[in-house]
């Protein structure tokens, strides 16, 4: 008999916890589907020539410069904003299917070798955001490299309305991605927190029956 509950409770913790815990946390916090996902983006494209057409006229002749860079500036914001919303959303999809998770002592400990070995959720988001800081620094170092030259029209996101001089590679801000040792610290600490609490109780529940039960 303490065979089969044992291994009843080794399944139960094992097997069907973190995949049902994680499939009803991810339910909890869903994003949009991915074909809607798109359908919206082409939606904000449209909308963005209709804006583009109703302040300049419907021009069979090619667009100014400027008029066309304000175009293509204003459409990659848009495009921005909404690509990190969606991120966003699935991001808090994926935290609160993790939280949920952590009932299981086996999620824990999977979580644990993860933060060891510099893998899982948690290096995805610091990957994440290691390509947002370095998208900032290149868009940064095109702005200022093509204000460097008096003869640009200034116009970013337009050929013609850029700078024409060659740039050096070795100029170019080279991505690099670093790791964060105090993030995987203070996750590695509060999983390794629940987990020690977790033998507690189950030390502390083992020997109470030992005690009560009579031999």
């Amino acid at each position: 008999m303490s065979l089969v509950v044992l291994l009843l409770i080794w399944v139960s913790f094992v097997v069907f916890m973190p995949n049902t815990l994680a499939s009803i946390g991810s339910r909890t916090s869903v994003p949009i589907a991915y074909e809607k996902f798109w359908t919206q983006r082409i939606r904000l494209a449209d909308e963005a020539r209709a804006a583009y057409r109703d302040k300049y006229g419907d021009l069979q002749t090619p667009p100014p410069v400027h008029v066309l860079g304000e175009y293509v500036t204003t459409e990659a914001e848009e495009y921005e904003r909404y690509n990190e919303t969606y991120l966003k959303q699935q991001i808090a999809q994926g935290k609160r299917a993790r939280a949920i998770t952590r009932i299981s002592p086996t999620a824990i400990t999977q979580r644990l070798f993860e933060s060891f070995a510099g893998t899982g959720f948690e290096r995805h988001l610091q990957f994440i955001e290691n390509v947002q800081r370095y998208a900032r620094e290149y868009r940064e170092f095109v702005i200022d490299t093509d204000r460097a030259d008096p003869e640009s029209l200034h116009v970013v996101g337009i050929q013609e309305g850029m700078s024409q001089k060659p740039v050096s590679p070795e100029a170019i801000p080279k991505f690099k991605d670093t790791l964060s040792l105090n993030r995987d610290f203070n996750t590695a600490a509060t999983d390794l927190l629940l987990l020690v609490l977790f033998l507690a109780v189950l030390v502390s529940g083992t020997y109470l029956a030992f005690v009560r039960l009579e031999i």
